[in-house]
């Protein structure tokens, strides 16, 4: 019966440990501090990203520290990869970030309906297919 119970209490114990580590982290939404971009970072961001994010984001220059703040956190990946491509938000012309981060985005928007919540591939209806529009990169367009 001892036994039984410590059983009993281990597998609670895994349970709820598993469970604590898939809890998502709140986002209230914009404007962000910078504790809560951190932690929003470890779920929004690649892996590639979240390895140095505190050096990284000690580093990063104040205009982009505070574009991401001040930005909604989907779209954190298309500003961090647009800053590291040389646009800038601060910046006129063809080198602002406005169209890059866009583009990224939506580029980022068409690629998660091929998937379903659990991670299954579902990919483009047979329409779509059909229909074979393609961005200027040649990526099939389903919207």
């Amino acid at each position: 019966m001892k036994s039984l119970i410590l059983a009993l209490a281990a597998f609670v114990t895994m349970l709820a440990v598993s469970l604590g580590a898939v809890a998502k982290v709140a986002d209230p939404g914009p404007p962000y501090t910078e504790a809560q971009f951190i932690a929003i970072s470890q779920e929004r961001l690649p892996y590639e990203l979240r390895t140095n994010l505190p050096k990284w984001w000690s580093q990063a220059p104040e205009y982009l520290r505070k574009h991401i703040l001040n930005s909604d956190s989907q779209r954190w990946p298309s500003i961090i990869m647009c800053n590291y491509f040389g646009f800038r938000p601060d910046q006129e012309g063809a080198l602002n970030s406005a169209k890059c981060e866009e583009e990224h985005f939506q580029a980022s928007q068409r690629g998660k309906k091929n998937w379903t919540e659990d991670g299954q591939w579902v990919g483009p209806s047979e329409e779509c297919i059909k229909r074979n529009k393609r961005s200027k990169y040649g990526e099939l367009l389903c919207d």
